[in-house]
Order: C-alpha cells, then sequence, then structure tokens
C-alpha cells in the first residue's frame, strides 16, 4: 500500500504499522494503560470549541470552554474531554496534508491547558459528511487525510504526554459500507501509531458508531487501542426537538421516560397528525431501564469476548422538548447501566441543546438535575 505523506514518514515503518492493525482472530488482551483507562471512567463533549469555527452562529463566549470552566469540570468530577476538531480548519489550506501552523498552535495550547486541569484529552477528527465520503471512496485523499493526522500527532505527542492525551481517529464514518469504514480506520490509526508510538487510539464501528456497529467490528492486532459507541437509544426520546436529522423529529415533543402507551395517550393530540403514530408507537415499545440494559449487555459480551476495552463515547438527550423529570430518569439509567458493566462514558454534550450548562463565560448556569444523574457533584459558585 503506498503512502505519499512527508519526508519523514516512512513507508517501511508504515507497512509495519499496518501489520499491528491487520484484523486478526484471537486479539491479546487491550493494553491500554492504566491511567488512561481510569480517566476515561466519566467525561464530558466540548463539541463546539474546535468545530464549526467558520459557523457566525457560534458565539464562543456561550459554546468554548474557558479555564474556569474546564477547573469547575474536574471539580464536579469528570476525568476527561473529548474534543472534536474539524480536520478543514486545522489543514494548511496550501496542501491539506499538512496542518495549519497557527491553528495547529491554538489547538495545542488548549489541549495543554486541559492537562492542566488534570483531564485527559480525546481528540476526535470531524468533518463534512461530503468530506467522510471522499475519504471512503478516494484512496488518494484518505492518504491526504492520513498525512495529516500524522503531523498533527507528531506535534500533538511531543507537547502532550501518552497519560493525558488519546487520539481518536474519526467521528461516526457515517457509511453503510463497514469495510470500507474498516479501511479508513486502518489508514488514519496506521498514521497515528506511527507518528505516537505510545499513545492510545480510539477507533468505532461504521454508520453512526451505534451499538450494532459495534458488535460487528473485529478487533485489530493493535492493543493500545479503544473501541468507542454511542448510545442514544431510544432516537425518538433523546432526539425529541432535534432540527437536525429527520425531520420528524423537529416535531416530538413530551415524550416520556420510561414509556407506555398510557402515558403517551395524553400528549397526541397536541402533536401534529404526522407526528401522532411515531409518538403512539413510542408509547407501545415501553421503553425503561431494562430495555437499555439489554442493548448494553450486547456491549458487555463483545467486550468479552474479544478482551478490548470499550468506552461510550456520546450519550445524552435534548433537553428543549423533554421534560425534565424524563430527561434526568433517562440519563440516570443509561449511567448506570454503563458503570454496571464497567464502561466508560463520556456525556453529550457541554453546552446548548444537549448540554449540562447554560449562560456565557462566567454566568454559567449548571443543569443540576443533569449532573445528579450523572453521578457528579455540585458545581462551584462562580
Amino acid at each position: 500500500m503506498r503512502f505519499v505523506i512527508t519526508r519523514s514518514f516512512h513507508r517501511f515503518r508504515l507497512l509495519a504499522v499496518f501489520a499491528l492493525l491487520a484484523l486478526g482472530a484471537g486479539s491479546a488482551l487491550a493494553e491500554v494503560p492504566a491511567a488512561v483507562q481510569s480517566k476515561l471512567s466519566r467525561g464530558i463533549n466540548l463539541s463546539f470549541w474546535f468545530a464549526n469555527r467558520d459557523n457566525p452562529k457560534i458565539e464562543p463566549r456561550l459554546f468554548w470552554p474557558d479555564r474556569s470552566d474546564l477547573a469547575q469540570l474536574r471539580s464536579i468530577g469528570f476525568r476527561h474531554v473529548r474534543i472534536p476538531l474539524e480536520r478543514a480548519w486545522i489543514a494548511d489550506p496550501r496542501d491539506p496534508s499538512k496542518i495549519d501552523p497557527a491553528h495547529a498552535d491554538e489547538f495545542a495550547r488548549a489541549v495543554e491547558l486541559v492537562a492542566a486541569n488534570q483531564l485527559l484529552a480525546v481528540v476526535t477528527l470531524t468533518t463534512t459528511t461530503d468530506d467522510l465520503d471522499r475519504m471512503l471512496t478516494d484512496k488518494p485523499w484518505r492518504d491526504t487525510v492520513a498525512a495529516l493526522w500524522w503531523s498533527l500527532a507528531r506535534q500533538l505527542s511531543a507537547r502532550v504526554p501518552a497519560d493525558k492525551l488519546v487520539f481518536e481517529v474519526i467521528n461516526e464514518p457515517a457509511t453503510e459500507n463497514a469495510a470500507a469504514s474498516v479501511a479508513l480506520m486502518q489508514t488514519l490509526a496506521g498514521a497515528v501509531r506511527d507518528a505516537a508510538p505510545r499513545h492510545t487510539i480510539v477507533v468505532a464501528g461504521h454508520k453512526y458508531s451505534s451499538v450494532d456497529e459495534l458488535v460487528t467490528l473485529k478487533p485489530f492486532l493493535d492493543t493500545n487501542l479503544v473501541y468507542s459507541f454511542h448510545f442514544y437509544e431510544p432516537m425518538n426520546f433523546t432526539h425529541q426537538g432535534a432540527w437536525w436529522g429527520w425531520p420528524m423529529w423537529a416535531k416530538l415533543r413530551g415524550l416520556p421516560y420510561p414509556s407506555t402507551e398510557a402515558l403517551v395517550a395524553p400528549l397526541l393530540a397536541s402533536l401534529d397528525a404526522d407526528a401522532q403514530p411515531h409518538a403512539r408507537y413510542y408509547g407501545q415499545q415501553e421503553w425503561n431501564r431494562g430495555k437499555l440494559a439489554a442493548i448494553l449487555d450486547k456491549v458487555a459480551q463483545w467486550q468479552a469476548q474479544n478482551g478490548v476495552p470499550v468506552w461510550c463515547s456520546e450519550f445524552g438527550a435534548v433537553k428543549t422538548n423533554t421534560a425534565p423529570a424524563s430527561r434526568q430518569a433517562w440519563l440516570r439509567d443509561t449511567r448506570t447501566l454503563l458503570e454496571q458493566r464497567r464502561i466508560p462514558w463520556t456525556h453529550f454534550d457541554f453546552s446548548q441543546h444537549m448540554g449540562i450548562v447554560d449562560g456565557a463565560q462566567g454566568e454559567r448556569v449548571w443543569d443540576r438535575r443533569a449532573l445528579e444523574a450523572l453521578g457528579l457533584g455540585a458545581p462551584r459558585s462562580n
């Protein structure tokens, strides 16, 4: 497999890395450092800090954490933060196989600030659906993104040690083609492993990296890997009121958790006619703790069979159209079910529609019901 990346990116070294990343049966027990596994126990997504940087609607004082926010996150019990990093922003516009020097330094300083607050930083590359499709289908472009990852991982690993920094190669591959997703994960993970031999790497399944996609993965032979999944079941509850994705979600509101047909029936008349069948079916499904447990049992079984660490890197619920008591109950059930199965977790999100804070920097209003459901402490007064 040919790579044209940088003069320092030796082809023979990458091929050796791919030998470690190749799929194989009977993968050895994971060798993710204990310090990393401990810090992955509970975390928070900082989804708008280094993504959507060209969106004028993203107001930094509302969406970005500052130094005091990071200190507060650590004080209430979080051990890590997950930082989506937009590929187009970190890439040099003149040569997308290289990092933009100014942006890379800004990002590295942010990761150092996270580490200074005793939080593990998980850096995850994110991009548009069109760009993902190009990575999946256009090998030269995939190699270009691998080169970018190599440059980024090389710089960050030189500044932040392996017990304080983890690399997640891509967020949600968004493809039905599992083989193409694995090829992308292998290519990007191979580049990161070459640049940062001691740092832990995160990979995931295809589509939107849910439980069903995780359990179809065959583990790689590299033993310093974590396998992640996202958990938003049931979607009609966690995404009611969402303005993205399926248009029907925007029409759903007030759906309770746990759900029964009797609890949902009084809400139907207040919903649009085309939303009513979906709400009625949600009630008939009777979503409750036991139903969530059955899904997460699949993860626990897959982990036990393969002897590798797993991580729920996203779970959360939109709060705008959801009754606070129902959201709190779902968060508590999901969090405790994950912990009972010794699965580390990362709540989605820090701010805005699924967040645990409202308000601007220095004036944060913390969602104490959500924090209680997540088993966290009370925030300090500003």
